[in-house]
């Protein structure tokens, strides 16, 4: 058949001819009254549909010649290699409708596959479960049915001759890339199953199980797998397979590591590993044995060396090489579209018209490949100024990228990203086409106002900063600006590649764009012919020098980078006062602003800083200067903030190690007589004015700008609320040189400074660090506790819908001075707002008691369902957003915008009335799940709208929530791990990817799913309901092998989660005393293996199948779910999070994601259990087995070194997160023995929150430092990207 139609069609019909002519086919006289709906286009549908029922029907009830038909028509559709005569009827069909008949066989597949699992699952439930097919025979004297027990065999017999191998060749070749990899993996767990125990691995790995190692990979094809895994963006375990393989054919073997490096976007090294294999001497021994084979090999070769030139920028060189690699002194048809794009890059009009003109049409190329020549003769047709033809050359090119995005986009946005900034290039050659065809009068005002439109500058920022995304525009910008003899946006073109270059270590990239930016503002100067330049192009110029300068630092030139940048500056600028630095400033107007000398000389200072160049005080006297040069300048005043910052705690720490000396080479009596707060206040005093700068500067660069809100507010408040509380407690400290009086005039200074910060500062930032503000709003210093009540009334009065979910709770505390403080608060804020918003205010308490009763409501029955009155409050509940994530977070853009702008989602629906039906969970602290109809903000905006507790048709439906009450437990430890979580996503946010070989990472997607916790008093709240969850127990529970028979005690998961199986415990329990006890981990590991591991299996990675049918969805659910428990791994390891119990790990059955509940147990506070958790975090087979074929190693072990990296790199925001957890201890740092012994005081909580906080910092270094209680050592992390060090085989069963 020649087209998918005909195909689908003959086949249909055939089966159903063969159906009717079979007397023994039920069905034979149903499917012949069908063969006029799959005639027609119209019936493609109805033929799809029921192509499963005639396959089983044939397969059931036909002969074994109609089997075999079958087999070999679906071999014949599936073969993409083999015989000449094969391929020549195999090439009547085109690649796209090949991919459609290949896509109906892979669904005849599934659901034969589906059927036969389900009726295998059928047969083994209770014999009440199946009542209604206990009629099922294996005869066929039932009309209606097919016969079970014979349809299963055969229909078993039928898959298994299709080899999945064909089947993962043929969807690679289609562009199927996820079911490809299914396949694969597939297969190799058949050939693992199949093998059983006849494995003889050398692998002396301890902990885990040999079915979880490396032979589920065995007799499959790695390199088709790599391939697989790079074009799905999985880098990670495709470089793990490339390690594993070791291929012995050179040419092989360089083929493989140049396509792995190409994928991962190092093009120097592909661009080696491609002339490695068209190097002559391996030629000439390829050569002597001649085959199509190795022609095929060394054209990939030359084409992958053209690619990598492009994408390095070696434009001349691709052009040379064009031309080179023919002996008959013409270019290569193959090679023409490389040779295209370079020749209009570099705008070699000449060249690029031979080549588009020149070229055989009859040529068949491949999409990206007419992409490239559309896209040249786009080019060259706007060049000639051929209107007509610009225009069919564009609808040429996006015919080609929408063949290429079809396919792509089965595979997600990331695979998808490179053609749509190819359609956007596409889109900005057809904006300003018609100006090159306009009046030329006004073409260069009316391409200039073109190219710095809004719309055009937008694109570029929203584009990420590589060589697929932004470059690809600015490459196209280039062509034009060089057809518009526009040097200085030319300039300003190559100027931004190199600096993304730069960025992403291309360095060979960057000399190279901004050598061509430099010459082209070069040309300008010479151009202008000594008048004054526009300004843009001055600043260019600087930049340009500044980049270079950059660049040379981080290829390890640091001296010649200090040369570059401060060639033309005199040292004497760090000397002169104002007036002085304005004349100089003047006197260079002509060459580069204030500002930009600013810049200049701020980076050389950080520079001399890191590397210790300068003395402190000289390093002090540089950021003055640039101070001076550039007063607004936000990032000036947070470096030098930061550079004061940093110079406190250094000097802090030396003079405590100094007094830490001298205090033990005291005698007992002396001791007895230090004041250590005195000592405190003395060190502190000493280092006052460094503290007073920093604050002063982080609050001015808060005020300038808002790019640095999360790494400098939490330090100003933190340093701020620090210092305001020393000496402060007991009036009576010794005191004798007077440190304490200067002290107390230091921190009026102090908050005089924060008072008027807390009206300069914008709210919204303020509200952002909402909880470091309540955890101090009862401080020991009264001025410091009214700034405090200041910042949070006007943060309350500026946004009271979200502001009261979050500090509502202190009218409600237990605390009588906590509770005074919030009555106060609020009673301030009403006193700033309207009538309707005071008034909403005021109804809060009422809801908030409401709420409080919900949660300490103890039902008298075991109902799981109560009803409850319909609650009334003075105002309607309309006035209220939900207490959602989604509503009480900023928005993404919020920052940057001004502080009347609403920083805040505008979609958020507004609550109406609560259901009045409660559930009651039946858990121990019977928490009840509550629920209230939203409406959409405009319809709340109606002055009637009906509070019934019913459903409206206004209603966008239900939101629920989770009202508890902790026994012993305070709810703001959940609360604030939220937050500390939401700052963590902020950070992972703010990773910018880039180009290069170490670049894949950053464009992970890292994040924690997070929810909201309210607090209505320290021990209840309410939190918001994660929809479409299960506990992992409970997927783990659900989930069954159907590689195992029905029967086989491999086969389900339920075995592995019955806690009250004594054989499973007592064999788990024996392995632990075995460690806990004699603290012999080897035999432990051994026991572990041989009890647990080996006898009961992971079932986790056919979840994955059995709930996401289609294989995209598939492969990104188990990427979602591999990310986040990478990312939770790393966060646990660090907070020191424990009870990580399978009821506390959640699975979102819609996308695959992890997410972790309950937070009581944090800050190493398992080590204070019965039995200690002495592992960093949970990692079990069964997750490793849902990670892929290749366990941690892979995309779990990259992801879980990106999130230490970065995690590490913002140590200092997270530490001033964690800041409310010390001076508002909610952890309970006890065992209950301790308790019984012992009371409780707030100065010991305080000390051991102190230590927490220290041993976070300590694991935010790369220290190891998690103490096993049953051996008093603790060991160093390396610090490398490997894993090894954070799991070992700690790992539960589930």
């Amino acid at each position: 058949s020649n087209s998918y139609f005909s195909w689908i069609s003959s086949v249909c019909r055939y089966l159903v001819k063969r159906s009717n002519e079979n007397k023994g086919s039920a069905w034979g006289d149903f499917f012949h009254a069908c063969r006029s709906a799959i005639r027609s286009q119209a019936g493609i549908g109805a033929a799809e549909f029921l192509l499963p029922l005639f396959i089983l029907d044939a397969l059931c009830f036909g002969k074994k010649f109609d089997e075999d038909v079958i087999v070999d028509e679906f071999l014949h559709v599936l073969s993409f290699e083999g015989s000449d005569s094969e391929k020549v009827v195999a090439s009547h069909m085109n690649l796209r409708e090949r991919e459609k008949a290949a896509n109906v066989i892979f669904t005849v597949m599934d659901v034969l596959r589906h059927w036969l699992e389900k009726e295998a699952e059928l047969r083994q439930q209770p014999s009440r479960g199946r009542s209604k097919r206990s009629n099922i025979s294996n005869s066929n004297d039932d009309g209606n049915l097919w016969p079970a027990t014979a349809t299963s065999k055969k229909i078993e017999c039928f898959l298994k001759r299709i080899p999945l191998s064909s089947c993962a060749l043929a969807a690679s070749k289609v562009g199927m890339r996820a079911r490809a990899l299914q396949f694969l993996e597939v297969e190799g767990r058949n050939r693992a199953v199949l093998n059983g125990g006849n494995h003889k691995s050398n692998d002396d790995s301890k902990g885990v199980s040999k079915f979880l190692k490396s032979h589920l990979l065995d007799g499959i094809d790695l390199q088709l797998m790599q391939t697989l895994l790079g074009q799905l963006n999985d880098f990670d375990t495709m470089v793990f397979l490339a390690q594993k393989s070791h291929q012995a054919d050179l040419t092989k073997r360089l083929t493989e590591e140049a396509a792995e490096r190409e994928m991962c976007e190092d093009w120097e090294g592909a661009f080696q590993a491609y002339e490695q294999l068209l190097d002559s001497r391996l030629n000439d021994e390829t050569h002597s044995h001649p085959n199509s084979a190795a022609e095929n090999t060394n054209g990939s070769a030359q084409k992958g060396l053209l690619r990598c030139l492009l994408k390095l920028g070696r434009l001349d060189s691709v052009l040379n090489q064009s031309y080179g690699m023919s002996n008959t002194g013409q270019i290569d048809s193959e090679l023409v579209p490389f040779a295209t794009e370079a020749a209009w890059r570099l705008g070699k009009w000449t060249v690029l018209d031979n080549l588009v003109n020149n070229l055989n049409d009859g040529i068949a190329f491949d999409a990206d490949a007419r992409y490239q020549l559309s896209f040249g003769r786009t080019m060259h047709s706007l060049h000639s100024k051929s209107h007509a033809k610009v225009i069919s050359c564009l609808k040429d090119s996006r015919e080609s990228i929408m063949s290429s995005l079809s396919s792509a986009a089965r595979d997600g946005y990331t695979r998808s990203y490179p053609y749509l900034m190819q359609l956007h290039s596409l889109r900005e050659i057809e904006c300003s086409s018609s100006l090159f065809f306009d009046d030329q009068s006004k073409f260069q005002e009316s391409f200039i106002k073109v190219v710095s439109s809004d719309q055009w500058k937008e694109r570029l920022d929203l584009s990420t900063p590589d060589i697929t995304g932004s470059n690809t525009i600015l490459n196209t910008r280039l062509a034009l600006a060089r057809m518009a003899k526009q040097p200085t946006i030319e300039g300003s073109m190559w100027l931004n590649i190199g600096k993304a270059a730069r960025k992403g270590g291309l360095y060979q990239v960057a000399e190279h764009s901004l050598t061509r930016a430099n010459a082209s503002f070069c040309k300008l100067m010479k151009a202008s012919m000594g008048n004054a330049l526009p300004s843009l192009a001055r600043e260019s110029i600087g930049n340009i020098k500044l980049q270079v300068a950059k660049l040379k630092h981080d290829i390890g030139e640091s001296i010649t980078a200090l040369k570059l940048i401060e060639d033309d500056i005199p040292a004497s600028i760090f000397l002169m006062d104002e007036k002085q630095l304005n004349s100089y400033v003047s006197s260079r107007t002509a060459d580069e602003s204030g500002e930009a000398v600013a810049r200049r000389i701020l980076q050389a200072t950080e520079w001399m800083g890191c590397d210790g160049i300068k003395s402190s005080s000289e390093i002090k006297d540089r950021y003055e200067t640039v101070l001076k040069l550039a007063p607004r300048w936000d990032k000036a005043h947070f470096n030098y903030a930061k550079f004061l910052d940093s110079l406190f705690e250094t000097r802090k720490k030396q003079m405590t190690d100094k007094t830490k000396e001298e205090y033990n080479n005291m005698s007992e009596r002396q001791k007895q007589e230090v004041d250590p707060r005195a000592v405190d206040v003395r060190i502190i005093g000493a280092l006052v004015e460094y503290l007073l700068d920093s604050v002063k500067h982080y609050g001015i660069a808060l005020q300038l700008g808002q790019k640095h809100c999360y790494q400098a507010l939490p330090r100003m408040l933190a340093m701020w609320l620090e210092f305001t509380s020393l000496g402060t407690e007991d009036d009576n400290i010794k005191d004798d040189s007077g440190q304490n009086a200067h002290l107390k005039e230091y921190q009026e200074l102090m908050n005089k400074a924060i008072e008027d910060f807390a009206s300069e500062i914008p709210e919204h930032l303020f509200y952002t660090a909402l909880p470091q503000l309540l955890s101090r709003v009862v401080h020991n210093n009264v001025e410091t506790s009214a700034n405090v009540a200041l910042i949070l009334r006007n943060v309350i009065a500026k946004y009271p819908h979200q502001s009261l979910w979050s500090c509502g709770w202190l009218r409600f505390s237990k605390s009588e001075e906590k509770k005074k403080a919030g009555v106060e608060i609020f009673l301030g804020a009403m006193t700033m707002l309207r009538k309707s918003d005071r008034d909403m205010l005021d109804t809060s308490q009422t809801l908030f008691r409401f709420l409080i009763s919900i949660a300490a409501f103890v039902p008298k029955t075991n109902n799981s369902c109560v009803k409850m009155k319909n609650p009334k409050f003075e105002t309607e509940l309309k006035h209220f957003i939900p207490p959602i994530q989604a509503a009480l977070s900023l928005s993404p853009g919020a920052l940057g915008q001004s502080a009347n702008a609403d920083v805040f989602p505008s979609f958020v629906p507004r609550m109406r009335a609560f259901n009045t039906e409660l559930r009651i969970m039946q858990s121990k602290a019977k928490p009840k799940k509550i629920s209230f109809f939203a409406v959409p903000s405009t319809v709340a905006q109606r002055d009637t709208l009906s509070n019934k507790a019913k459903p409206i048709s206004e209603d966008v439906g239900e939101l629920h929530f989770l009202a508890k009450q902790e026994a012993k437990g305070d709810l703001r430890k959940d609360s604030r791990v939220q937050d500390l979580n939401n700052v963590i996503n902020r950070i992972f946010a703010s990773r910018k990817g880039s180009s290069g070989p170490n670049s894949r990472r950053r464009r992970l997607r890292l994040r924690l799913r997070t929810f909201s916790v309210v607090c209505l008093t320290e021990d209840c709240g309410i939190l918001e309901w994660v929809p479409n969850t299960e506990s992992l127990r409970s997927v783990i529970t659900e989930t069954y092998n159907p590689q195992f028979p029905p029967n086989s005690v491999h086969r389900r998961g339920s075995r592995i989660t019955n806690f009250s199986d004594n054989e499973l415990r007592g064999a788990f329990l024996k392995c632990q005393d075995v460690y806990l006890k004699r603290g012999d981990l080897d035999l432990a590991t051994k026991k572990f293996d041989e009890l647990i591991l080996k006898q009961y299996l992971p079932v986790m990675y056919w979840w994955f199948i059995q709930n996401f049918a289609s294989p995209h969805s598939w492969f990104e659910a188990r990427t979602n779910f591999t990310l986040s428990n990478a990312v939770w791994s790393a966060v646990g390891h660090i907070i020191g999070l424990g009870d990580r119990h399978s009821e506390n790990l959640l699975v979102d059955t819609s996308s695959g994601e992890c997410v972790h509940v309950d937070f009581d147990c944090i800050f190493d506070k398992g080590l204070l259990l019965p039995r200690p958790e002495v592992i960093p975090f949970r990692l079990t087979p069964n997750m490793l087995d849902a990670f892929g074929p290749t366990g941690a190693d892979g995309m779990y072990t990259g992801a879980l070194t990106e999130s230490m990296r970065t995690l590490r790199k913002n140590r200092d925001t997270l530490l001033s997160v964690l800041e409310p957890f010390l001076n508002d201890p909610v952890i309970n740092f006890k065992s209950k023995s301790q308790q019984k012994s012992k009371k409780d005081n707030d100065a010991n909580d305080a000390k051991k929150a102190m230590d927490s906080i220290a041993k976070i910092e300590g694991r935010l270094e790369g220290e190891y430092n998690l103490i096993n209680p049953n051996k008093n050592t603790a060991k160093k992390e390396q610090r490398s990207t490997k894993h090894d060090g954070l799991y070992t085989l700690h790992q539960a069963l589930c």
